[in-house]
């Protein structure tokens, strides 16, 4: 794709979504990610630019998996909401890049994209 200008492996992936927005919360689901950002299906909109805590959840392991990050909303369609990561902390990190390399078919791939580019 001559002008795809994602930089970082994407993967789908399935995850809850809590998004704190306006002083109420917006649920939905992660169906792709990578380690920059994603795309959260929702029927809810939030207007492109705004600055976001994002709750990830996944319920279905033991112990349930959550960790939060801050993004950027960069796209809104009628199927949901584009984030940009923009802050996230070690533990955050870390279980998105685990969870990034697990589902990809070259997690080497994924462990390069994190090593600056010469």
């Amino acid at each position: 794709m001559p002008d795809e200008r994602r930089n970082f492996t994407r993967v789908p992936f399935h995850i809850y979504v809590e998004i704190q927005y306006l002083g109420q919360v917006i649920t939905g689901q992660v169906v792709d990610l990578s380690l920059k950002g994603f795309f959260v299906q929702s029927e809810q909109k939030i207007a492109l630019g705004e600055e976001l805590d994002v709750k990830l959840r996944m319920p279905s392991t033991n112990p349930p998996l959550e960790f939060r990050l801050r993004a950027e909303t960069i796209r809104a369609t009628t199927e949901g909401i584009g984030l940009k990561i923009i802050g996230a902390d070690v533990q955050a990190f870390t279980h998105l890049r685990n969870i990034v390399a697990m589902q990809s078919n070259d997690p080497d791939r994924v462990l390069d994209e994190l090593l600056p580019k010469e």
